[in-house]
C-alpha cells in the first residue's frame, strides 16, 4: 500500500508540473487552481505513503516472529523454537538418508 501511495504521489506531482509547463507553452496558461489541487493531492499521497511505510515497519518490528509449529515467540533471527528446531533438523536428515544421497 505504501508503494502504491508513493508512486501515485510522485506521478501526481510530475503530472501537475507537466500540465503547468505544457499549458503555459501551448495554451497560453494553465488553470492555476487545477495545478495547485494536483500538486497538493500528490504531496498528500507522498506523505501518506511515507507514513504507511513507517507504520508497516514499526508493526513488523513489534510483532516479532513465532515458531510455525507451536506459535511460541522465537529469538531474533530464528525460525523455530528450541524444541522444534532439533525436530526439524532430525526430520531433514532422515529425508536426506532416505533419498539415497
Amino acid at each position: 500500500m505504501s508503494r502504491l501511495l508513493l508512486r501515485l504521489g510522485g506521478l501526481a506531482l510530475v503530472a501537475g508540473v507537466a500540465y503547468m509547463v505544457v499549458g503555459d507553452a501551448l495554451f497560453g496558461g494553465a488553470d492555476k487552481r487545477l495545478v495547485q489541487t494536483i500538486l497538493i493531492a500528490g504531496g498528500v499521497a507522498l506523505a501518506a505513503g511515507v507514513l504507511a511505510r513507517i507504520a508497516g515497519r514499526a508493526a513488523a518490528g513489534l510483532a516479532g516472529r513465532s515458531c510455525p509449529r507451536c506459535g511460541r515467540r522465537v529469538a531474533r533471527g530464528h525460525v523455530y523454537c528450541d524444541d522444534h528446531l532439533q525436530e526439524t533438523i532430525n526430520a531433514y536428515r532422515d529425508r536426506q538418508r532416505g533419498s539415497g544421497r
